[in-house]
């Protein structure tokens, strides 16, 4: 982590949660939620094989010690784990890619949207980009809706995505309505 990331490396704790770097002990929890049919149903197909999953983990830990992505394990204050969320195409100049949103059926209410506030901080105020861009899968109305709210700019659309990008400025506006109600 010769980056400049290493304040990263304990975790980030606001709002009441904790975000983490992904460790390879973490593939089963990802496993299970990524194969959880109904969590699962609007992101795309991974292995079952938990060595697969030790595998990407593994590949992924040399990327984040070059600082190029960072995912993330989402707990509560006792270490109990409910979802994940990444940060990719960490490169100077381009929008910061945010996906991999993904939480638990358990979570407790907020928690997701408290993640994702946290992630685009990252991204924004301490990555310092100024556009982060992600896609959403058009059947999956309520994540599209909390998307919407914030007022990204649509830049593609297909028949099974719309591709956004976000500003910080309209984040750091949306943001503060989340928050209120959080």
């Amino acid at each position: 982590m010769d980056q400049g990331y290493s304040f990263l490396k304990n975790g980030i704790e606001r709002y009441g949660i904790r975000l983490r770097f992904v460790e390879i002990k973490d593939s089963e929890f990802i496993l299970s939620l990524r194969n959880d049919e109904r969590l699962g149903k609007f992101i795309s197909k991974t292995s079952n094989r938990l060595s697969d999953q030790e595998q990407w983990i593994s590949d992924y830990k040399k990327r984040e010690l070059k600082g190029e992505e960072f995912y993330f394990i989402v707990e509560d204050s006792q270490g109990e784990r409910y979802g994940v969320t990444r940060l990719s195409d960490l490169k100077k100049g381009i929008p910061f890619e945010l996906g991999s949103w993904l939480f638990s059926r358990e979570s407790p209410p907020g928690m997701a949207i408290k993640a994702d506030i946290i992630a685009k901080e990252v991204g924004f105020d301490t990555l310092g980009f100024n556009v982060c861009k992600f896609n959403v899968r058009r059947d999956n109305k309520s994540v599209l809706n909390y998307h919407l709210r914030y007022e990204p700019l649509i830049v593609e659309e297909t028949d099974i995505d719309i591709y956004f990008n976000l500003s910080k400025e309209n984040f750091n506006k949306g943001k503060q309505k989340f928050l209120k109600f959080l």
